[in-house]
């Protein structure tokens, strides 16, 4: 190949995919320089303009489906991204960039009627009929949960037994939990058509940000403010998102048409967020002290040698620690824990005999268990199943201090029951999930996988000019 790229610089059939991973790698320009010279790699300038056009090419698919008669929903969240870091001294020369990531996701099989802005608006101010039975879990909810419980404790229990490797019919007993577990109107699944939208050169953190974005958005898909405004637009992102397009439309209530006042905005918060949020209140309400409390989750991370910090825990590890406690928890009293460790009746017994160890081992079981039936949820898209967890988180966050995600677990419910219609409210349950690869059990939530593409965005995107849109 080197010596086919020396005879003839146009051959560069492996040059050219070999120089795009070495640079997306975060490969030095010193060193992308000499591969170049010695004909493994094309030049750092082939690789630049290669990505930007790539760019350009995922964009114009996307424009291709805002311009369809498609339904389709938009996913953005803020992307931060560094210039000049190396440049940090007295002088503080360095700078960043506050952006917006997008991308337009379809939503294929689901009724026309979905996008009707009239259905929508119909249905406004009828959460004034909401009451506190519309939140509270039911007794249907915790029988689910029990369910649900004892599924994925038995499924644990068999892979992380030691030496359950050797038991025969090992495989039967998985998959016969795995149809154990209760379904609530799960997905089939799909690949999803996820198409990047581009990058914003515009912070969508604030009322102000956040409807410069929606026109951004309007522009570069090629169609006026009409034909933007004219049907349902579902637009995905976390809290601060969905809280900043509220306070701006009803702050904008008596603007002059559709478009100014937001009507055709129906906003959604994904649900990674509520999956990171619900970490930190398991961090806030269990983490405890190693001294005073042996069983504490402070205990089992200095037993694991974890160095992060749990004031402000990144999302894996934390979620690595929490079913490391939970599955030897679960080792440790596997004979009696369906009836006496996942009930908190149990735990104010244990506390009013002086028991605090047992009861905060109870406390803590009980709601890791609800963690990993939410992802379980996620994973096999069960809106129906994330919508019953989110009952019970909405009063533990709130418990956490975690205000911002009680009342927006509050916000799910009152909506989906009393001011969507049916077929907006399908729509909006399918736009929580997002599956690469067509395959059960593998969906993901979609502000994970915006999450993801940031990633990739923040390591193989040198920017120049915020314009070029790369």
């Amino acid at each position: 190949m080197m010596l086919a790229f020396v005879r003839n610089r146009a051959t560069n059939v492996l040059a050219l995919p070999l120089g795009l991973f070495f640079g997306i790698s975060g490969t030095s320009s010193r060193v992308l320089n000499m591969l170049s010279n010695i004909g493994l790699s094309v030049s750092i300038t082939t690789i630049e303009d290669m990505k930007v056009q790539m760019s350009k090419d995922a964009i114009r698919l996307a424009i291709a489906v805002l311009t369809s008669s498609a339904i389709f929903y938009i996913i953005f969240d803020n992307i931060n991204l560094y210039l000049r870091k190396f440049q940090e001294r007295i002088t503080n020369r360095h700078s960043m960039i506050h952006a917006t990531n997008a991308a337009v996701v379809l939503l294929p099989g689901l009724d026309e009627e979905a996008l009707n802005l009239k259905a929508k608006l119909a249905l406004r101010g009828q959460r004034a009929k909401a009451r506190l039975s519309d939140i509270r879990p039911t007794h249907a909810d915790d029988e689910h949960m029990e369910k649900a419980f004892i599924s994925l404790i038995g499924e644990m229990l068999i892979r992380y037994t030691p030496g359950s490797q050797n038991w025969e019919g090992r495989g039967q007993m998985l998959e016969a939990f795995a149809d154990a577990m209760p379904r609530d109107r799960p997905l089939a699944p799909e690949v999803t058509d996820f198409r990047p939208f581009g990058v914003f050169d515009v912070n969508e953190g604030s009322k102000k940000g956040v409807i410069e974005v929606l026109k951004d958005m309007q522009e570069r898909s090629t169609l006026t403010e009409e034909e933007w405004a004219s049907k349902t637009k579902i637009m995905q992102g976390d809290w601060l998102t969905a809280r900043n397009l509220r306070v701006a439309r009803r702050e904008r209530v008596d603007d002059v048409d559709s478009m100014e006042r937001l009507e055709y905005v129906e906003e959604t918060s994904a649900l990674w967020h509520f999956a990171l949020q619900a970490t930190h209140m398991l961090m806030r309400v269990h983490f405890g002290n190693s001294t005073l409390d042996r069983s504490s989750l402070a205990t089992h991370k200095g037993l694991l040698h974890r160095t992060w910090d749990a004031s402000k825990p990144n999302y894996a590890a934390a979620k690595a620690l929490i079913r490391h406690s939970l599955i030897a928890r679960l080792l440790h009293c596997v004979m009696e824990i369906g009836e006496r460790f996942t009930v908190g009746s149990e735990a104010i017994k244990a506390q009013s005999i002086g028991d605090d160890c047992l009861a905060h081992s109870i406390y803590f079981i009980r709601d890791a268990l609800f963690f990993c039936e939410f992802e379980h949820a996620v994973a096999h898209a069960d809106a129906g199943r994330v919508l019953r967890v989110l009952k019970y988180w909405a009063f533990s966050f709130e418990g956490a201090g975690q205000h911002n995600y009680a009342r927006e677990c509050v916000e799910v419910h009152v909506k989906w029951k009393y001011e969507l219609p049916t077929a907006l409210r399908t729509a909006l349950e399918k736009a929580w999930f997002v599956n690469r690869w067509g395959v059960h059990g593998r969906w993901i939530a979609a502000d994970l996988y915006l999450e993801q593409c940031n990633f990739w965005v923040k390591v193989s995107v040198q920017f120049g000019p915020v314009q070029d849109q790369n």
